[in-house]
């Protein structure tokens, strides 16, 4: 069959003609082109284009962008070149055996340069496939691609997803396996709990032939991910397991079903259970053994892990767990970046959870370990994430806390903490309608991992700035449900019941509040809450002293 499309994709991306002409095209239908280039056997759901490529869009507007951009992309490359794309309702789908790809020059970087503002979701996935690239080369004897900068060894987990094997019926070359592996693979990385390897890379893998402890020590993965789909009608049903890959042992397993069509689209809610448990299972375990356990004899990601789920807790003694838990990593390596930055964390959350007795001296010691993260490593995006925290909660300063967040996403646009306090600033500022544009993006990226209420917490302030009361409501019980006592959660719940005319149940959820923070009062409200500045300001703490807040 002959070859209608060139593809380059090391070194500047590059397309053309089956005869060598080039093809100019945008920035968007490049990435359009790559991720359908590297996608298995040539598909993608729409979903997965519309999320990685309109992140920021709301879900009409991102599937109406899909469908403009196939159709100029087609214009483009002309009627006959046209033929390689073919789309349904639910998937796009590149021709692979009428493509023609360019051989890698020697150290070229997969889509060299190339850069697609605000698209952190594309900006993640292009991160990833040049390290997975960079991985394979290095392990087929080829010399690695040069990071941009030495980074420190990683203490989160790594997690792989192999390819699902299909079950009859069904044809061996149908895509199922291979959609529902790649989809479990994006929801498994939206979560803070673990690092996902690149599902480009473990595709490679098939349990039946080689051992867990084998692709453990090919790919540095901690933990494997495996299973089974079979399709029948309409239904979908999946068996999944999660293995210790060095132990070679299945720590946890499960069955799910689900509406095949809600799979074609990214959104099966199956998968989002099977991600939630799967979350849920590691950080448990990583809590549960650093209970019982010497911390010292645990691996170091375990103790991360650990440490970063029991900062999440409203009991001091479980907080103060975690500043015990950072110490031993920070005594094991000082100048890690990763365990500077959670400790200044650390001491941000103890003001916000309000159990710090010296709000300044905790924002001193913040901006201290902020500040040795980034000697350390000067662009690392959690560092300035960080010190934009200690501006923007603690300190006021919201055009700081804005440069911060500019440098956070400039290393790395896919860093969802960063998305989420930017968001939060511009609701400071008197911008909701950007506010809950980034709130809502940052939810997205991370909706599975241990700061889930957090991230729902400030989605929910957000919308209050917005006078979306009902939303807010919303956001602000879904935080409740895993962190009953958060104080920030029960203020924006009281505020948007009392302006939404529910003043009975605003008296409640102050009773909560009061509960949760004995000393909290309008003083305190005006002088620690960045909110309070606000255009809104005024009206939020009349709100609290109406349903009970005393001055």
């Amino acid at each position: 069959m002959s070859v209608l499309l060139r593809v380059g994709q090391f070194g500047a991306f590059n397309v053309a003609q089956g005869d060598g002409t080039p093809i100019p095209l945008g920035a968007k239908h490049q990435a359009l082109l790559a991720l359908l280039c590297m996608a298995e056997s040539g598909v993608r759901t729409r979903a997965f284009l519309e999320q990685t490529l309109w992140s920021l869009a709301q879900p009409e507007q991102a599937k109406a962008s899909l469908r403009t951009a196939l159709s100029t992309l087609r214009r483009h490359l002309g009627p006959t070149i046209a033929q390689v794309i073919s789309a349904n309702r639910e998937r796009v789908t590149l021709d692979l055996s009428r493509v023609a790809f360019e051989d890698c020059a020697r150290d070229a970087e997969f889509m060299e340069g190339f850069d697609l503002p605000y698209e952190a979701n594309f900006a993640r996935w292009l991160q990833q496939t040049r390290l997975e690239i960079g991985r394979s080369s290095a392990r087929n004897g080829k010399p690695p691609q040069q990071e941009r900068r030495p980074r420190p060894e990683a203490l989160l987990p790594l997690i792989a997803v192999l390819p699902f094997v299909q079950l009859a019926p069904g044809e061996d070359a149908s895509p199922l396996g291979s959609l529902i592996s790649e989809e479990l693979s994006r929801s498994l990385a939206r979560s803070q709990a673990f690092t996902v390897t690149s599902y480009l890379a473990s595709r490679q893998f098939d349990l039946s032939r080689v051992r867990p402890s084998e692709v453990s020590a090919v790919a540095g993965v901690k933990y494997l991910v495996s299973g089974s789909v079979r399709a029948n009608g309409q239904l979908m049903s999946t068996e999944i397991e999660l293995h210790d890959a060095e132990r070679e042992q299945v720590i946890w397993s499960r069955h799910f079903e689900g509406p095949l069509p809600d799979l074609m689209a990214g959104r099966s809610e199956a998968l989002c259970e099977a991600t939630r448990q799967i979350g849920q299972t590691l950080v448990g375990e990583a809590v549960r053994i650093a209970a019982f356990k010497p911390l010292p004899s645990l691996e170091g990601h375990m103790l991360l892990m650990a440490a970063i789920s029991m900062m999440q807790k409203m009991t001091p003694d479980r907080f103060g767990r975690a500043r015990e838990i950072l110490k031993v990593l920070l005594d094991r390596d000082p100048k890690h970046p990763v365990v500077l930055t959670w400790v200044g964390f650390w001491h941000v959350l103890r003001v916000q959870k309000g159990f710090s007795s010296d709000r300044q001296m905790d924002a001193g010691l913040a901006s201290q370990y902020a500040g040795a993260a980034l000697a350390a490593d000067p662009s690392f995006s959690l560092a300035h994430t960080l010190k934009g925290a200690i501006s923007s909660h603690l300190l006021f300063d919201f055009g700081r806390a804005q440069n911060s967040y500019d440098l956070a996403l400039k290393d790395n646009p896919n860093e969802a903490l960063a998305i989420l306090l930017k968001g939060a600033t511009w609701a400071y500022q008197g911008h909701p309608i950007e506010a809950v544009e980034l709130t809502d993006a940052a939810r997205r990226l991370t909706p599975l991992g241990p700061q889930k209420y957090y991230f729902d917490s400030v989605s929910a302030s957000a919308n209050l700035s917005a006078h979306n009361y009902d939303r807010a409501i919303e956001l602000a019980e879904r935080s409740l449900q895993a962190n009953a006592a958060y104080p920030a959660s029960l203020r924006t719940k009281a505020i948007a019941l009392q302006l939404s005319g529910r003043p009975g149940e605003a008296r409640k959820a102050v009773q909560n509040l009061m509960a949760a923070s004995p000393q909290f009062n309008l003083t305190q409200y005006h002088r620690e809450y960045p909110g309070a500045a606000s255009l809104e300001g005024s009206e939020w703490a009349d709100a609290l002293k109406q349903a009970g807040v005393p001055a």
